[in-house]
């Protein structure tokens, strides 16, 4: 049975798009495509796309100021490759 090694990849949260008036979804797809291509170069498969929560407390004095818990939710790219 084949193994395999993976690494996760984060997408960044934001992504710049471009000015006003200009396609937002293809500057996207540009840096997932980006992404997916360096990890490609070193044999690395794209194996799925995860979206991971996290959260976050309020420091000391956000939290006197009535701050809540944050979540926070990211994407990851999971990648994969045969090691055996």
């Amino acid at each position: 049975m084949a193994e395999f090694d993976y690494k996760c990849i984060p997408v960044p949260r934001t992504l710049f798009t471009g000015k006003v008036g200009k396609d937002p979804h293809e500057a996207a797809v540009e840096v997932y495509e980006s992404i997916i291509k360096n990890a490609a170069k070193g044999g690395w498969e794209l194996d799925r796309v995860d979206t991971v929560s996290s959260y976050q407390k309020p420091g000391c004095f956000a939290a006197l100021f009535g701050k809540k818990e944050e979540v926070v939710e990211y994407k990851l790219l999971i990648f994969k490759k045969q090691i055996s």
